[in-house]
């Protein structure tokens, strides 16, 4: 019975000095010669900020098939729960889930994927459900903005040049004069 108190009590505080993101530890003991019942539980530590993202697999052209993929990292224990929604209204066709995968830090990372046709004003989502956390990320279709990078460049770029062509034509001009 001293041996398994012993390894109770060293048991604790092993896992009391280790610095990890979560512990689950159970032991178990009993006595046949004086009937005690032993028994040691460690504590969940989970880690704070469980982070979904949402992203597209392609550039988006309106109509045209893509892939919206749903990544959650940092969570423990594995696994969380995917849903997807267009407008508001559950989609399960075309999703997938990965299995978790492992982190170095001892928590996990998953993937959901959504193979859609996105359309012009249509709303996305995925929430996550992990134990008594449930988060939600959005995403809408846009209209592609035009870039006005270039366009600027090109006009100043002309200005530049027109400026350039006349001064020359004045020194030129003057040049002549001169003469």
């Amino acid at each position: 019975m001293m041996v398994m108190k012993m390894m109770t009590v060293l048991s604790g505080v092993l896992c009391d000095s280790a610095e990890v993101l979560h512990e689950d530890i159970h032991l178990s003991g009993c006595s046949d010669s004086d009937g005690e019942n032993m028994s040691a539980n460690g504590t969940w530590k989970l880690p704070t900020g469980a982070r979904p993202i949402m992203y597209t697999r392609d550039d988006v052209e309106p109509g045209e098939k893509n892939v919206l993929i749903c990544h959650v990292t940092g969570f423990y224990p594995a696994p969380v729960t995917f849903s997807w929604t267009r407008n508001q209204q559950n989609v399960t066709e075309g999703t997938s889930t990965n299995v978790p995968f492992l982190n170095k830090d001892g928590t996990f990372n998953q993937f959901s994927r959504l193979e859609f046709r996105p359309h012009l004003g249509d709303i996305y989502g995925c929430t996550v459900t992990h134990l008594d956390l449930e988060q939600t990320r959005f995403w809408d279709v846009q209209q592609p903005q035009p870039s006005v990078g270039p366009a600027v460049f090109c006009g100043l770029g002309l200005t530049v040049g027109l400026l350039g062509v006349a001064a020359g034509t004045f020194f030129l001009i003057k040049g002549n004069e001169c003469s």
